[in-house]
Formats: structure tokens, sequence, C-alpha cells
């Protein structure tokens, strides 16, 4: 089984229109060109060298470039072309479509799913990109038939996220029947899609660490802005530049401020200034007085004299559309805070990133902690466990424990522990059982639960029930003291508390278990309010207290004034202000769930 390389080259609108105007395979990122780096991770890969599938309307000398840049690829510029280079594929080999509008912060991905090739052969694999969004969410609203609202459906990464920008990668069996093709795909989210429409089985893989859109402006900045501070130095006397080649001319009263890469034969004028993250491509000019600072020069450019080139990408193509000054920074400031690094934190390793008195020195003490008082209270606690788990075993046929899904830290699923205190399979009830519920907020309970087994009621009663979460403690994906984890289902009716308690771990206990007090009416109103004041209030000694409370309470059976815990301005009424989730920044919203304009919304 070999793997064929095909990569997909693109030229988009900011590159610029005319005879001029690059590839993205073609554009410096740091110290190299991306069409080098994408070559040089799918040849880790792949034995046959890579095929290079060129942009619509390819500029004369586009076969030249391409060819200095990755020597032994073969460039086609029609599906003729190479469908006649794919010839020598056989029935066992995969065809790895690369698409050069996304790069993979991580380059392994590319590896991992030729990898995964070898448990199921003869399916499709695609590397899907997904959606943008706002704080890890999107809502649309749907109407009935008289324009009134019916419904409000949230999505939030990870949990619920549908929607897909793109694909980065395809890995295609030969086998499928593609070959000949009828045309270049335009992209390979229309490849995926053809390849469905012709029945053949696929799997869609999200791409994990993280993805640089080079379908925009910003992500080129993006992938900038990791690549240069990262460059080797060399071939300079002034701190943080990098020369790349030689025949640099750079004038002594040139300012470079902050990393800086200057390629090949490119030359700064008198009096000109580059305040880096800046890369200045091979040949290009930054003529007297000019500014450059966070951009891109792309390879033969000018920027000319006195010109502004700021947060943007600046190509030879520019200057002939007769952009001289470069306008003010296109980016409004939502899209600037997605533009670095276009990283889905659900994707990477989450922490606790809430800045709280103490520094990181609380979240280290509050785990230390967690581990020794939950393994010695498991180890106390051992007889108690043992008799309850037989007393539920002898009252109803079923699983000793219950697990539930719950969201974690970041929005992370987890396996939450209980004893069972419901006949099996009756928690699927609850859905249909809504109906007779009286509380007022997502969360679920009757007076007379009809699936709660016969010690299932004294279990829940004396609190017996949450022992077993002493283990999802030890596993870090609980704490002792937090908001009460949650499933996705009561996460989504508030935006900002969501991102509130998901940016700490749940507890066992808590500010809302040990001071509720509107129990018979619902009183989601609280738990939102008690929540978000644990989590702005985040500190040992408001544990420690939340604890003696729940010991001196029997678990929350009495409420405890708010004020005997937290210190609060009786001057003026408290703000809850959402905290930034490890998914992103909280919207500033309101508390409860929001009026909106009828129609779709993100």
């Amino acid at each position: 089984m070999r793997v064929w390389p095909i990569i997909l080259d693109a030229s988009p609108a900011y590159l610029g229109r005319g005879s001029r105007t690059p590839s993205l395979l073609t554009t410096a990122i740091g110290a190299e060109l991306l069409g080098t780096l994408i070559c040089r991770d799918v040849s880790r890969i792949a034995a046959h060298a890579p095929t290079i599938v060129a942009p619509a309307h390819a500029p004369a000398g586009y076969r030249a470039s391409l060819a200095a840049i990755c020597p032994p690829a073969t460039i086609v510029l029609s599906s003729a072309d190479l469908t006649a280079v794919l010839m020598g594929v056989e029935a066992a080999d995969l065809l790895l479509f690369v698409d050069a509008r996304y790069a993979a912060v991580d380059a392994s991905a590319y590896q991992a799913l030729v990898h995964e090739a070898d448990d199921t052969p003869g399916l499709a694999r695609h590397l899907i990109v997904h959606a943008g969004h706002l704080a890890g969410t999107r809502e649309n609203v749907n109407l009935d038939g008289n324009g009134f609202v019916h419904s409000v459906h949230r999505y939030y990464r990870p949990t619920a996220w549908p929607f897909i920008a793109g694909v980065a990668a395809s890995l295609v069996p030969s086998a499928t029947g593609l070959l000949p093709l009828q045309g270049l795909p335009g992209s390979l989210q229309d490849l995926r899609q053809s390849l469905v429409a012709g029945g053949v089985p696929s799997r869609d893989i999200a791409l994990a660490g993280g993805v640089f859109d080079f379908r925009e402006e910003h992500g080129i900045l993006a992938a900038m802005e990791r690549a240069v501070p990262q460059a080797p130095g060399g071939g300079s006397d002034r701190p943080a530049t990098t020369l790349v080649g030689s025949g640099q001319q750079i004038d002594a009263t040139a300012r470079l401020v902050g990393p800086v890469v200057v390629h090949a034969d490119a030359r700064v004028e008198a009096g000109a200034t580059i305040v880096g993250p800046v890369v200045i491509g091979a040949g290009a000019v930054v003529s007297a007085g000019a500014l450059v600072a966070h951009a891109n020069v792309g390879a033969g450019a000018v920027v000319p004299p006195g010109a502004v080139v700021r947060d943007r990408v600046w190509t030879a193509a520019s200057v002939d559309a007769g952009m001289a000054v470069a306008p003010e920074p296109r980016l409004n400031s939502f899209t600037e805070r997605l533009a670095r690094y276009n990283i889905d934190a659900a994707d990477a390793e989450v922490t606790e990133t809430v800045a709280r008195p103490g520094g990181t020195v609380y979240p280290a003490v509050k785990r230390a902690v967690d581990l020794t008082v939950a393994a010695l209270a498991l180890v106390l606690l051992s007889p108690l466990l043992l008799v309850v788990a037989a007393i539920v075993w002898v009252d109803s046929k079923g699983n000793v424990f219950f697990r539930h899904t719950r969201e974690g830290l970041g929005g992370r699923l987890f396996d939450c522990l209980k004893f069972r205190t419901m006949r099996p399979g009756t928690d699927a009830l609850q859905r249909t059982l809504k109906q007779q519920d009286k509380l007022d907020g997502p969360h679920f309970k009757l007076d007379a639960d009809p699936r709660i087994t016969r010690m299932g009621h004294w279990l829940r009663a004396s609190n017996l029930d949450e022992l077993p979460q002493l283990f999802n403690v030890l596993t870090g994906d609980m704490s002792l003291v937090g908001p009460r984890p949650s499933p996705f289902r009561e996460n989504q009716i508030c935006v900002p508390w969501r991102a509130g308690r998901l940016s700490v771990r749940p507890g066992i206990t808590g500010l809302w278990q040990v001071c509720r007090q509107d129990r018979a009416a619902g009183d989601f109103h609280q738990w939102i309010e008690y929540d978000l004041l644990y989590v702005q209030h985040l500190g040992l000694r408001l544990d420690l207290k939340l604890v003696a409370a729940t010991v001196l309470t029997l678990g929350g059976k009495y409420p405890v004034p708010v004020s005997w815990l937290l210190r609060l301005p009786a001057s003026r009424p408290v703000r809850l202000v959402p905290v930034a989730s490890a998914e992103g920044p909280a919207p500033d919203a309101a508390l409860s769930p929001a009026k909106r304009p009828a129609g779709s919304i993100q």
C-alpha cells in the first residue's frame, strides 16, 4: 500500500489579482515557505513524490517557482494532467489530498490520518475543520407558522457542534473509483460530498490541536506570529532579526524592532521602520520612510515610500491594484480575538486558567487537598461503601453504580459516578415525566418519582448516593468543592453561567448546595447566582468554609446564609461577571436567557 500525496494550491482574494499574484504555497510564513513546510510534512508519510495542483488562472512561471520550492513534485494544471500522473496508482493505494488553505498546527495530524487506514481499509477519511465560534456557542431561533419563537437551540463546542468550515485533508482509497477525475475539486469539502453521494463510506475526523485558516488574511498573520519568533537566528547583527539566504540590503538608519525575518535579496531603505512579527519576502522592497508592523510582505512586493502596512498581507499585486497606502486594519475586535492561533481550546489540554488570589498556588493546593482528602475518605468510608453497595444490589436488579455523562472543566465530558437509586433504564423516562416537573430551571425533580427504588429514597435523602464521586475527585474530573456537575442539557440554558461554571472543576458540594433556600419553588435563579459567586470568590478559605457548612448542615439540608461564607458589599447589588472559560471569553450578557430577535442568529 502506497500513499500518493496531492496538494491543492490556492490563491485567496487577499493575495491580489494580476500576473504577479502569488499562491499560498509560495507565501513565506516565517523562515520557510508554506509549500516547503507542506511538502516536508507529507514526505514523511508518503514514499511517492507529491503532486501539486495549481490554482485557477495560475500565473506564468508557476511551474518554475513551485519546482524550486519542492523539486521532486509534479506540477499539474488540469484534471487531465492529474489523471495522467495517477495512472500508476494501484487498487490498494491511497490518495492523500491536502488543501493548502488549512494548515494543521500539529503536522502529525496528517500522519495520524494515514495510520488510521490500517484499521479499516476501503474507508475514505476526512480531516475536518470546525467553523469558528464566539465564546464557543451559536444560537438558532426556530419560529412557528405565525412568526412566534417556538424554541431556541444552542450549540456548544465541543459537545454539540455540527458546523464544518472545510476539510484540511482527505485520505481516499483509489479503489473507490475516483479515477479518472471528471474535474479538479474546488475544495476537499466538494470532494467529500461527491464521495458520499457516490456511496463511498466515509469517516470525519476532527482536526485536533488547531488549524490556521488561510482563506482569510488573519490566518497568515496568526501562522506568522507563531513561526517568526521560532525562526533560527543568524546572519544579522540586529537583535531578533533572522536573515534567510543572502543578498539582503538593510540601511543603517532603518529600525527593526522585535522578531523580523528577511528573505534573500530583500531591501529595507533609509528611515524605514519594521515592527515585528514581520516577514519580508525574497526580493521585496520596503521603501524609505515606510512603516511595516505585524505584516507579511510577499516576495517581490514593494512597499511605497512613506506607506503604512499594518496588520495585513502585502503582495506585489497590492500595488497593481492601486493600494499605494494600506488601509486601517480590517479586523474587527471579534475577528482579532480569534486570529491569534485559531486553536480550539477544547482540543488542547485544559487547565484552570482563572486568575485568582494566590495566582497558580491555589489550584495546586486545592488539587493536593482533593487527592489527600478523597483518598483518606475512601479508605475510612470503605466499610460504609460496601454496605451501601450491598443494599443497592439486594434492593433491585442492575449495576450497583450509575454512570451519567456530565460536563467538567472546559466542557470536557466525564462519567459522574453515583450509587444507583433508580430502576435500570428508567432514567430515559425523564423527558416523558418532564411535564410533571415543578422546578423553574433545567434540573428535574418529582416529589413522588416512580423511577426511584425503595432504598433509593433513603440514599438520596441522606446524600449517600453521592459518595462514589470521591473516585471522580481522584481522577481529576471533579473537586471536593465546586459547582454541581451537570449534563450538557442543563448547561445550555444560560451562556454566561455555563462559561463561568465550566471554568473550574465541578464539586461534590458547593455554594448552591448549602445556601439554596427556594427548593420547593424551584431555585434556578439562585443556582446561577451562587455558581457565579463561587467562581468570582475562589479561594482556599471559601472552600474550607463550604466543607464545614456541608458537614454541619448534613449535606445542605439546612440552608446557610451566603453572608456567613462571603463578605459581600451591602451598598450596591452584586454584579455577577461571567469569567473566561477554557473555550474562550464569555460574552457580556445577562445572567438569564436573553431576548433575541426572531430569525437565525449566532
